[in-house]
């Protein structure tokens, strides 16, 4: 098992590499498949609460082509049609018992799932959008992997034991500062200078660790080990890129906001 999850990673990485300095229509569309089996995993665990999944996935799609081929406002702007969009879905049965609830989680995946790959799709646009996207990518990865193996042989204090038994504050201290390191590192070869690599490797360590424990507290919900079995030995989408949809964004607003970028 772990030698497999070593082996889906390194391809994973390798691709992920290729994709990204790749750009263009490639990029979109490898984003927009992984959004979309992302979104699939997600309803099918919520599968007890009924999404409305036909308008969450016409919602997602039109959230990353805004992403992509217009800009944040009009990203933003897909999000309030999304809400529209799924509720007309719903109203053609009818007002029935559960309804609300359909639309809240059919939403919510959509929010899930589009702002997190939409927000990988604006930080590839910015200026050095390569380099940027994969320094974030790769923190988080660096991140996720040096919490796992840090918490399971040096890991005796739980930080989250009814959530997440597994994780310990070991962990997400190998995590963080492995996160921190790889990210200065990088930014070597980046524009960024030392202490605005410091600082994105920081917000990639804090914010990263928040999106895992949200999937975490959905599974534990629907009693649920795996999102899926799309990726070897990791599970499904959801399980490899919980903490990067949560990174990319805090990441995409400290490059903007922050840095000017």
């Amino acid at each position: 098992m772990l030698g497999t999850r070593i082996v889906s990673g390194l391809v994973l990485a390798a691709a992920a590499i290729v994709v990204i300095a790749h750009g263009g229509g490639v990029f979109f569309v490898v984003v927009l498949v992984l959004a979309v089996l992302g979104l699939n995993e997600f309803y099918r665990m919520l599968r007890p609460y009924r999404p409305i999944a036909l308008a969450g996935f016409l919602s997602l799609g039109l959230v990353l082509y805004m992403a992509w081929y217009q800009d944040l406002v009009r990203l933003l702007a897909s999000l309030a049609i999304a809400v529209v969009l799924t509720f007309l879905f719903a109203a053609l049965g009818g007002p029935r018992r559960g309804v609300t609830g359909r639309i809240a989680v059919t939403v919510l995946g959509v929010l899930y799932l589009g702002f997190g790959f939409g927000f990988l799709l604006l930080t590839r646009r910015l200026a050095d959008g390569s380099a940027m996207l994969l320094t974030v990518v790769f923190g988080t990865w660096a991140g996720d992997t040096l919490a796992y193996f840090t918490g399971r042989y040096f890991g005796s204090t739980p930080m989250t034991p009814r959530l997440s038994p597994k994780k310990t504050w070991e962990g997400f201290a190998g995590g963080a500062i492995s996160t921190i390191l790889l990210v200065v590192f990088i930014g070597l070869y980046t524009p960024l200078d030392p202490s605005q690599s410091l600082l994105l490797g920081a917000t990639i360590a804090v914010v990263g660790p928040v999106g895992d424990l949200f999937e975490s507290l959905i599974k534990r919900d629907v009693a649920a080990k795996h999102a899926g079995r799309a990726i070897p030995g990791h599970g499904g989408i959801l399980d490899r890129f919980d903490a990067l949809l949560f990174a990319a964004v805090a990441c995409y607003y400290v490059l903007t906001v922050g840095f000017g970028f």
